[in-house]
């Protein structure tokens, strides 16, 4: 079921597959296309023209030219190019919106400091005027901002954070299948289905750990793939639907679903991130939100090293399916990590508002957690974008096409 990959998408993975192993601080300044320096429209409502030439082209309505030398202190709300491509898919043209509105927000926040400093300045022209830095990085909330923790009530009335998921739009969260449902024997929970998707969260003990307050987005129902079968480990993946839109923020905003098979063009190693199992051999969970660097590992590889695994739930590695890990063992995701996302980060320009991820996969399982020869199992997300489109954006109905439809059939 694998998607073929979209040669259209020219200045988006094209320049994500050339640039994946520059250092995310490289971006700020510039940008490399076949050895020559480029600038940094791309990503911000440009595209290249059919030649794929340095020469940057608007998509339909990009932001003008002259858009920052506009008064800073007066509002700030460009409309957003149409993004929609012929053999464009949904889940594409929404990556491309969603960088578009955290490049705004970015804007937004830029201005607002910049108007305070231009005020300030001309009440008192003498007055040294500082300015924000872009463009540092350190580990902060916002790095994972589409990393979601399912929450079950606890029997004593708290919440429990068993299962990670991936915010994918403002109301829904993608995880595992078998994430939609805990044990019935398990008596630390007062009901077997999650109620909860805390967001914007980093430390899921304390959530004043940043100084922001997490969200706590209702659970409106969970469905899961029609062919997940438990304890059958395949078509393991499931979406979560909220009762309400979530309010995208730094701290809250949604990733990217790489739609492509083939995983080539992401490099050679994806991130993992969780709240899950910290030592190999113990029960110790992590309040804080962990991350590791793995190997993405062919399936062939993989197929070989676990097929002595094999049992009558799992026997194989199937297209619909990658695996990920440290062959020399040590880094892998473990209990507490499933539905969580396997992501490489999207080199966008660095901004105030986060950074943004392709999820490319869905933690699984895995046979035993960490051990050498022993990569982890994940639901390969591409091989299910034709089942999460229709569900997550659904297309609004052409009416005359059902009519002439209609007529076309009984005229047959």
């Amino acid at each position: 079921m694998g998607v073929s990959f979209n040669v259209t998408l020219k200045s988006f993975i094209v320049l994500f597959s050339l640039f994946i192993t520059v250092s995310p601080a490289h971006f700020r300044h510039r940008i490399f296309r076949d050895g020559t320096n480029d600038d940094d429209r791309w990503i911000w409502g440009y595209e290249t023209t059919s030649n794929d030439t340095a020469t940057s082209a608007p998509v339909t309505d990009p932001v003008p030219a002259n858009i920052t030398k506009n008064d800073v202190c007066q509002p700030f709300d460009p409309p957003m190019p149409d993004f929609s491509k012929t053999g464009r898919r949904i889940s594409e043209i929404k990556c491309y919106e969603y960088i578009w509105q955290l490049r705004v927000r970015h804007e937004r926040r830029t201005r607002a400091t910049k108007c305070i400093f231009e005020l300030s300045r001309s009440s008192d022209p003498n007055k040294p005027i500082a300015v924000e830095a872009i463009g540092g990085h350190d580990t902060e909330p916002g790095e994972f901002p589409h990393m979601g923790a399912l929450g079950w009530k606890a029997a004593t009335g708290t919440w429990v954070f068993k299962c990670g998921s991936s915010l994918i739009s403002s109301k829904f969260v993608l995880t595992a299948g078998h994430c939609s449902q805990a044990s019935i024997r398990d008596t630390s929970i007062a009901d077997p289905v999650p109620k909860i998707v805390r967001l914007g969260d980093k430390n899921i003990a304390d959530v004043y750990s940043h100084g922001v307050l997490p969200t706590d987005a209702k659970i409106l129902k969970i469905i899961v793939h029609p062919k997940y079968s438990p304890p059958k480990k395949y078509y393991d993946i499931a979406l979560v639907e909220l009762e309400k839109n979530v309010r995208f923020t730094k701290f809250i905003q949604p990733a990217c679903l790489w739609n492509n098979f083939d995983t080539s063009a992401l490099g050679t190693e994806a991130m993992l991130t969780g709240w899950g199992v910290v030592e190999t051999n113990g029960r110790k969970t992590s309040p804080e939100l962990q991350e590791a660097v793995v190997d993405l590992i062919d399936s062939e590889t993989c197929d070989r090293l676990l097929r002595p695994s094999c049992n009558r739930n799992w026997c194989g590695v199937r297209k619909e399916q990658l695996c990920a890990g440290k062959l020399e063992g040590g880094v892998d995701a473990c209990q507490g990590d499933s539905g969580g996302p396997l992501q490489v980060q999207i080199p966008i320009p660095i901004t105030t508002e986060g950074l943004m991820h392709y999820v490319v996969g869905v933690t699984s399982f895995g046979i035993g957690c960490a051990l050498p020869n022993l990569p982890g199992i994940y639901t390969r997300v591409s091989s299910f974008l034709d089942w999460i489109e229709p569900i997550v954006w659904p297309q609004p109905i052409d009416s005359n096409k059902i009519f002439f439809d209609y007529v076309l059939f009984f005229n047959l």
